[in-house]
């Protein structure tokens, strides 16, 4: 093999993989890193901003502490530019809950089921108690529901209905009752057109007939004293 098959070959391997931009270091990577602060490539040991004394990057700014309050334990956040000092006295005069009594906010939701305690990543929201569970304790059989007044709105929505509702059960009971009256009022006018079991059970009376008079006044009575 001759010397220049084996330059070029080499060239080719040097194009693969970059030089590492630190001035120290000479090492060939094929697999570089990238700086995101000044946009350089360099080796495994020197990707580091630290490693390779980025110009472009300000300690400050990016490797930022939030310090934590001595009498709550709060992790304090300190805009960029801002004193921390001042921060944390304005923490302490109106956030801190142990300076203002104030009950402090948890970061995370836990399910509400007594007891379990479960930081919520994924909270499941129960539509009846309307409480927020873990997955295992997400059925109302599960964290002894309690239906609330969380519906509010939608009572509120159905109410037009329910006047509806009752206004026609009204209407309709009023109608029953004038029926019950007009059908009470035609049988008592009926019964009393119709003869009763009473009136059946007495004779009927005698009729005179104008025969059988004529015919008494015309035979003579032996006992009358005008007859004779």
């Amino acid at each position: 093999m001759s010397r220049s098959s084996s330059s070029e070959r080499d060239a080719q391997l040097l194009d693969v993989g970059k030089q590492c931009s630190a001035a120290s270091c000479l090492t060939v990577d094929f697999l570089p890193f990238r700086c995101q602060h000044c946009n350089l490539s360099f080796c495994g040991e020197h990707y580091v901003p630290e490693l390779h004394n980025c110009s472009k990057y300000d300690a400050s700014k990016y490797n930022r502490i939030a310090p934590s309050c001595p009498l709550c334990n709060t992790p304090v956040a300190v805009p960029p530019g801002q004193d921390p000092n001042i921060r944390m006295e304005a923490h302490i005069s109106s956030e801190c809950s142990v300076m203002t009594g104030k009950s402090q906010k948890k970061s995370t939701p836990v399910c509400a089921r007594a007891k379990c305690g479960k930081v919520l990543f994924a909270p499941i929201r129960c539509d009846k108690c309307n409480q927020q569970f873990c997955p295992q304790h997400r059925f109302s059989a599960t964290h002894a529901c309690v239906p609330t007044g969380s519906k509010a709105g939608g009572s509120a929505a159905s109410r037009p209905f329910a006047d509806i509702q009752a206004r026609t059960a009204t209407a309709s009971s009023a109608a029953v009752s004038a029926i019950q009256r007009a059908m009470a009022s035609t049988t008592s006018t009926s019964s009393s057109s119709f003869p009763t079991a009473v009136d059946l059970a007495r004779p009927p009376p005698l009729a005179k007939s104008s025969s059988s008079s004529s015919s008494a006044s015309s035979m003579p009575n032996p006992f009358s004293q005008t007859d004779r």
